[in-house]
């Protein structure tokens, strides 16, 4: 089969690392709009299987790309983690902690800003192949082959790029199981308070992860999105009955006794989280978003995505420039840059958080308030704290104890 379409650059997938890529892309570079094509299997808006929590890190990046959020969205103030050790307030004194969209309208949105900038895309077609050669890189799907100077993979945790060209590494994949419940926001805390709820004693049942409340609105109306997240499910026999089990000993005031029976719709998923072992550019191949991997600790990847956008973009226009390294210093960024030093630490807090013993950091992480706001606003990259060096945030922690001053 000859090649249908030559471009310069080749997104796979067109979700929140696919889009962000291409409109970093178009705004360091206007002249490569129409020169970007993202292929995607499906059509927005499409369902996605996420929780939909945009942290004070994406809107900043929301905000560098110029784009106002114009989907429906429920903004949370406060925070509660229910531990194995006792309750912590995760409140930052009125700030915003988290915008709860859903991914379908969201998706959509930043695919229509793409397609404003110029970048193609071609909805409804999978990608089946990729090949490399001298001339570039070749992407087959059912309808034809494309080629490009650069394929970014952003086709999601179970990346067909990724199995192509770096093989089916599964040992990082954790797995989701969520619902939606319609509520009365007049008498649900998570509406009334602007609040999200976590709970974190599933650990202690064997589950490496968190159980979550979060408000959001489907088609107008108030709903919770309830879920829960194993890091490591695959360790365990039964792997989601006992994630059921755990998700309905989280809230037993929600009606969540039909997920046993599957009499409740509840939808199941993989979350790839990132391993420093990784690799993450391949020749003119890089990953991004959830298919390089998200944070370990949470299984977030909105924030992931665009920050791989960004680094993706710009290691992508000095490869065009003619930079033999460009695409081998994206995966070095993801290693060893802010972006890679952060995931690192989330994996560091995994391993201990939820390993055998795990009451003891859940009791280290209580006894201090002025941490806990500082771990709040690092985890949320407000103001882009997660780029500050660990010494300074040390610094200001012990200063805040010791002087009084605001960790802020």
């Amino acid at each position: 089969m000859e090649c249908s379409r030559k471009c310069d650059v080749l997104i796979a997938g067109a979700g929140p690392a696919g889009m962000a890529t291409a409109l970093f892309l178009v705004k360091n570079r206007p002249s490569l709009a129409g020169r970007i094509v993202a292929i995607e299997k499906a059509a927005h808006p499409r369902f996605k299987v996420c929780a939909g929590g945009l942290i004070p890190k994406t809107m900043l990046a929301l905000e560098e790309l110029g784009l106002a959020l114009d989907v429906p969205a429920v903004e949370v103030i406060r925070g509660e983690a229910a531990t194995p050790v006792g309750g912590v307030d995760l409140s930052r004194g009125g700030d915003v902690l988290c915008t709860v969209i859903r991914r379908d309208r969201f998706d959509a949105m930043l695919a229509r800003a793409a397609s404003r900038a110029g970048v193609e895309i071609l909805e409804r077609e999978t990608v089946l192949g990729v090949a490399e050669d001298v001339s570039g890189v070749r992407v087959s799907t059912e309808r034809g082959i494309y080629q490009g100077q650069v394929l970014v993979g952003a086709d999601g945790s179970g990346s067909r790029v990724r199995r192509a060209v770096f093989g089916a590494h599964k040992e990082t994949i954790g797995r989701g199981l969520m619902t939606d419940i319609a509520v009365d926001p007049e008498r649900t805390p998570e509406f009334t308070g602007k609040r999200y709820r976590f709970d974190f004693r599933c650990v202690s049942g064997g589950i490496s992860g968190y159980s979550w409340s979060f408000p959001c609105l489907i088609g107008g109306r108030p709903h919770l999105n309830v879920g829960i997240y194993d890091q490591r499910p695959r360790e365990k026999s039964g792997e989601q009955s006992p994630m059921i089990a755990q998700l309905v000993r989280a809230f037993p005031e929600l009606p969540l006794d039909g997920l046993k029976r599957r009499a409740t719709r509840w939808h199941s998923f993989p979350i790839r989280w990132f391993d420093p072992a990784d690799s993450y550019a391949s020749g003119r191949a890089i990953l991004a978003g959830d298919a390089a991997g998200v944070d370990p600790l949470m299984g977030e990847g909105i924030s992931c995505a665009f920050e791989h956008g960004k680094l993706a973009a710009n290691a992508i226009c000095k490869y065009l420039d003619g930079d033999g390294d460009a695409l081998r210093a994206y995966d070095r960024a993801l290693h060893e840059g802010a972006m890679g030093a952060k995931l690192g630490k989330l994996a560091f807090a995994a391993r201990h958080f939820y390993g055998p013993h795990h009451t003891l950091f859940f009791r280290l992480a209580r006894v201090s308030r002025r941490a806990q706001e500082i771990g709040v606003d690092w985890y949320n990259g407000a103001r882009h704290l997660d780029e500050v060096p660990t010494r300074r945030l040390i610094a200001r922690w012990a200063r805040a104890v010791l002087l009084g001053e605001s960790v802020r």
